[in-house]
């Protein structure tokens, strides 16, 4: 039996190495005969393969174009951002035994990319890094985040903190003592450091200078937009090998950057070599000083009146720059007044511009070679009927019943302005109609920035009498404020209308700058009679009309007041404008600001002009050689007002000499005048003049009407100490001037 039992056991044995040999020899040769297939049979074709995996073409990115501004800033730039990912994986930490580590207070000890140790050591230091970066975040919500996902079960080993981090502070983070390996270099493959484009101004003019496209990938708006074929550049090929997972290499890195780049996706055969060329940079004509002061003024308006969007800008008349732009809208996330993405106040928006358009009308009569306007004819000015129901137009405003054509501009009547459009051509609409077209750039402007023209038009003057009427004050039309700007900026410059430009150069590729010359769109927008006659009712509404608010100014300004309704459905919601240039004598510059959508009727928007203005003057030196007009020759002429003339009750000479000089006024003075002087009135005597002015030794020198500057430098000469209080001149003092006092006494002075 057990004789039978181990013959079994042997041939199962037998068996069983009989089937190992036969696997053995069967699976060996499948391998020989698969590596033989693989190696020569197919071996081109897998070669080619690993080669089209391992191998092939990169691309070389081109690096972007700056812009800058026209005072030399960069308003836009190319910069390295990160998005910060951290692998907060952990797991108990075990000792030699395989035992759990507990530390001094009791608590599991993990160990992970990032250890327990390093974590809590410099986690509030990662938190203050970053909430220096990103403002929006205090130190308290990355903690919390990164905390709170930390302490978890199973900690995500991916875990997004921020994106956008500045290059710099990413790479600090990734310095931190044991925080290394726990910073994430790539996602899905790809690397979490990328090329972003960074306005440096933040939203300043940020719907000139461009935002990326959400909906069409690399695409952008405004100058980004329009001179992106110069500032993108062209992209090299790179004939790479890779390294790792993500990482290649150039093939030769000593190379030239210069591979084969096919021209043709259909062949292979036509190739060109071509190497990356970096975008060029270009100038835009906005100025961050003015740019800032309209925006901030605009911004300010907007708050204090409640509107839902505005802009105001600045065009340099000669050339047609566009020295400031500002679009703001309400930006409902944010509760605040932004350059909000998409949309260009100026340029898109279309609306009906109501009084500042009567400048337009009254123009295209004035250019009518078939009539011959009478300036000094009368116009009703309160309330008339023409023509029916529909034609009852009324004005609510001002105490007269009739004007001169200049008044009804002053005074914007819009009576005075049907009246006239009414008696010359009521039978003649379309005539109106086609001197206003001819005139005003209703077409699109085409303007140097990408940003979407919508239609602008004319209604159909013959449908009621209404629309006729409606058309001759600045209703029944619907342009855009870039367009009103143009015309305002034509009609100061005499007729010559040029188009609004937003580019001044391209810096080329070896640093010389190819300058963007002015576009004429029409010589002659009017006659210079018409221009002349405009320009002093333009002047007009300032000093004695609507626009009177603004009216103190050494320089100037002509321009004309709107506000028209801004629905229909709500007859009190209003778009306040103002449009017009400056200095007054000799035009450099045009503005037009505009309030959209605001619950109040007034004058807003000359105010926010008018601060505009004021920076303007007083950063151009240029208007100082004649441009401005100056108020002293008038008072140099007229004697009754020579005791206007502005003086300093007590000073230093030198001081008050170089005043005079700057306003080239004479510096009437003693010839005895030592450091200190002081103005005595005019009598009927003698005139006005500046004397010496010496303090009595031991008594409190008389510092009444002095600068704080003065009167402290005066009184620490003569050995008394001084307390301050207020600000602006001296107008009381105590010890009281001449008395006596020893050196040491404080000195109070009260400033007003």
């Amino acid at each position: 039996m057990k004789e039978k039992e181990d013959n079994k056991d042997r041939r199962l044995s037998r068996g069983l190495m009989v089937l190992y040999l036969v696997l053995t020899v069967g699976v060996g040769l499948a391998i020989t005969l698969a590596m033989v297939n693989i190696q020569f049979v197919h071996g081109d074709e897998w070669r080619a393969l690993g080669e089209r995996r391992e191998a092939g073409l990169r691309s070389d990115p081109a690096r972007r174009g700056n812009i800058y501004s026209s005072d030399g800033k960069i308003l836009a730039t190319t910069v390295t951002e990160c998005d910060l990912y951290l692998d907060l994986h952990n797991k108990p930490e075990l000792d030699e035994r395989g035992n759990a580590k507990y530390d001094k207070q009791g608590r599991p000890m993990q160990t992970g990319p990032i250890v327990d140790s390093s974590f809590n050591l410099y986690l509030d230091t990662l938190c203050i890094m970053l909430a220096d970066a990103m403002p929006g975040h205090d130190v308290s919500y990355y903690r919390e985040r990164i905390a709170v996902e930390r302490c978890k079960e199973r900690p995500r080993r991916c875990f997004l903190v921020q994106r956008g981090v500045p290059y710099s502070v990413w790479l600090q983070i990734t310095r931190l003592p044991g925080w290394s390996h726990g910073v994430v270099r790539q996602v899905d493959g790809q690397s979490v450091v990328h090329q972003v484009r960074a306005h440096i101004y933040g939203n300043l003019a940020g719907n000139t200078i461009g935002f990326r496209n959400r909906k069409e990938s690399g695409s952008y708006t405004g100058l980004e937009g329009y001179y992106d074929s110069i500032l993108r550049g062209q992209d090299g090929l790179l004939n790479c090998r890779r390294l790792t997972k993500g990482i290649w290499l150039p093939d030769e890195p000593h190379a030239p950057r210069e591979v084969a780049q096919r021209t043709d996706t259909a062949t292979i055969d036509t190739i060109v070599l071509q190497r990356r060329v970096d975008g060029r940079s270009i100038v835009s004509t906005i100025d961050t000083r003015y740019q800032d002061i309209a925006e901030s003024s605009l911004r300010k308006a907007l708050n204090m009146y409640g509107g839902t969007a505005g802009c105001a800008m600045l065009m340099e008349m000669s050339t047609g720059y566009m020295l400031a732009c500002v679009n703001l809208a309400i930006d409902t996330a944010a509760h605040d007044y932004l350059e909000v993405r998409d949309r260009n106040v100026a340029v898109s928006d279309v609306y009906e511009p109501g009084s500042t358009f009567k400048t337009v009308i009254l123009t295209a009569m004035l250019n009518d070679p078939n009539v011959r306007i009478d300036t000094t004819m009368m116009l009703p000015a309160r309330y008339k009927n023409f023509g029916g129901v529909n034609g009852e137009i009324k004005d609510d405003h001002g105490d007269w019943d009739s004007l001169t054509l200049k008044g009804v501009m002053e005074q914007s009547s819009n009576v005075g302005m049907s009246d006239l459009g009414w008696r010359l051509y009521n039978n003649r609409r379309d005539t109106l109609r086609a001197l206003v077209e001819r005139m005003f750039p209703y077409g699109k402007l085409n303007p140097d920035i990408k940003a979407p023209e919508y239609k602008t038009y004319v209604n159909n003057l013959h449908a009621s009498n209404r629309d006729f009427l409606n058309f001759c004050y600045g209703y029944s039309t619907r342009v855009s404020a870039l367009q009103l700007l143009t015309f305002y900026n034509g009609l100061g410059a005499g007729g010559r209308m040029v188009k609004p430009l937003f580019c001044r150069a391209v810096i080329e590729s070896d640093g010389s700058r190819s300058e963007i010359k002015p576009v004429v769109l029409n010589e002659h927008i009017c006659n210079r009679r018409a221009a002349a006659l405009m320009h002093d009712m333009l002047e007009g509404v300032v000093e004695n009309g609507t626009g009177n608010n603004i009216k103190n100014t050494t320089y100037g300004i002509a321009g004309k007041t709107g506000t028209a309704v801004h629905s229909y459905s709500n007859k009190r919601r209003y778009n306040a404008s103002f449009a017009g240039f400056f200095p007054s004598e000799s035009p450099r510059y045009t503005c037009l600001v505009m309030l959209e959508n605001i619950p109040v009727y007034g004058r807003q928007a000359a105010v926010v002009f008018k601060t505009i203005s004021d920076c303007v003057v007083a950063v151009d030196k240029g208007l100082s050689d004649g441009a401005v007009k100056s108020v002293w020759p008038r008072l140099e002429e007229d004697s009754a007002m020579a005791q206007q003339r502005p003086t300093l009750a007590k000073g230093r000479a030198d001081d008050i000499r170089d005043l005079y000089k700057r306003f080239k006024l004479p510096f009437a003075c003693d010839d005895s005048v030592g450091t200190w002087v002081s103005y005595v009135a005019a009598s009927d005597s003698a005139e006005g003049r500046y004397v010496a002015y010496e303090p009595v030794g031991g008594r409190v020198p008389n510092c009444y009407g002095m600068t704080a500057k003065d009167a402290i430098a005066l009184l620490h000469e003569n050995g008394y100490k001084v307390k301050v209080n207020g600000y602006g001149k001296v107008r009381s003092q105590n010890p009281k001037a001449n008395n006596a006092a020893k050196r040491g006494v404080t000195v109070v002075l009260e400033l007003r």
